[in-house]
């Protein structure tokens, strides 16, 4: 049976998922040589987890993929030889949290991963949001907590500073900013607060910054509502260079809201709409385009992040994990466990 929506209402409003109906997703207006994209599922929940939500997920150096599960528990689900037809999937849990939001490698098979209490109505436990150390060096992962903010609100996508820095940057949903973590200390700051991570106003699910990536000495973020990409010049320490303003880099043609989102070595954005069921490309000013998915189907249905792979055997493939359309079933009754696909797109 599937849980009613209202019983989501709360972790919708805060980890970036619209309540806007799928149906209403305007319909693409062009065809686009090659698309829609290969794509197949590589790895998906059984049915005793009907109502599970992946949430983000990287990509270890030896191919391996490490999966965040939003609900109903806080694991990170290690799935190995992803292309392999049979892949194995092993499960590490987070003590103190419920669960788990963004995942980023701070150094060699090292991970940090965001997280939390959620309680029975959805809600956030006020002051439960932390950071945890995930290291997959030896056979068995261990876990440490890095730091707990008891004034965040919800936290959702995560990245490193540099390859040089023990800080990651997170996004906070639930009060509309950014905050940079040192995950040797446990010391946190306020790294960027702009108009531009705010949500919309006088809408009924408010829903602002969300996915975050650091590049080329700026921080790029969406805005789910604004269905947006935007970046921001930050100094070295990963801290918004005050003064600075914050460039509007690209908007969704067809989708009007972005879960999380991935560059590729081009520039592009890979976008996950969730409700929408469809991954879109972006690049600057050019309509987006639609690659995988449509509001209408469950390939992708209710994609959360992507990442690229990292080995020459997947260097061509962007990895999707989805929620299984839980917010938005699709045509308003299919829904499925949560699962990881794959995109080919190699020529694209």
């Amino acid at each position: 049976m599937r849980i009613p929506f209202t019983m989501y209402a709360s972790i919708l409003t805060l980890v970036a998922l619209a309540t806007k109906a799928a149906s209403a997703l305007p319909a693409p207006t062009e065809q686009t040589a090659g698309v829609p994209l290969p794509a197949h599922t590589i790895f998906q929940l059984d049915g005793t987890l009907p109502n599970s939500w992946f949430e983000n997920l990287a990509v270890r150096r030896n191919g391996d993929l490490l999966v965040t599960m939003l609900m109903p528990n806080a694991s990170i689900y290690s799935i190995s030889e992803p292309l392999s037809g049979s892949p194995k999937a092993s499960i590490t849990n987070i003590d103190g949290a419920n669960g788990l939001l963004g995942i980023a490698e701070i150094s060699p098979d090292v991970f940090i991963v965001a997280g939390g209490q959620l309680g029975s109505n959805g809600e956030p436990v006020l002051g439960s949001m932390g950071l945890w150390e995930v290291d997959f060096r030896k056979e068995e992962p261990t876990t440490r907590l890095v730091a707990k903010i008891p004034e965040a609100g919800i936290f959702n996508g995560l990245t490193t500073i540099s390859s040089c820095s023990s800080a990651v940057l997170v996004a906070d949903t639930g009060i509309s900013r950014v905050w940079r973590v040192d995950t040797m200390t446990g010391e946190y700051e306020t790294a960027a607060e702009v108009p531009e991570m705010l949500p919309l106003a006088n809408i009924t699910t408010a829903l602002g910054v969300n996915g975050v990536k650091v590049r080329g000495g700026y921080l790029y973020f969406d805005n789910t509502d604004r269905a947006s990409i935007f970046r921001l010049p930050i100094d070295k320490r990963g801290m918004a260079v005050k003064g600075a303003e914050t460039e509007l880099l690209t908007k969704l043609t067809h989708g009007n809201m972005i879960d999380d989102f991935l560059i590729d070595e081009e520039g592009r954005f890979w976008v996950a709409t969730n409700s929408g069921n469809t991954v879109e490309v972006a690049d600057g000013d050019s309509p987006s385009v639609v690659v995988v998915g449509s509001p209408s189907e469950l390939t992708v249905a209710g994609d959360t992040a992507l990442a690229l792979g990292r080995t020459k055997a997947d260097k061509n493939i962007v990895y999707v994990v989805t929620s299984g359309a839980l917010a938005h079933p699709v045509n308003g009754t299919l829904t499925e466990p949560a699962k990881v696909v794959a995109i080919d797109r190699t020529g694209f």
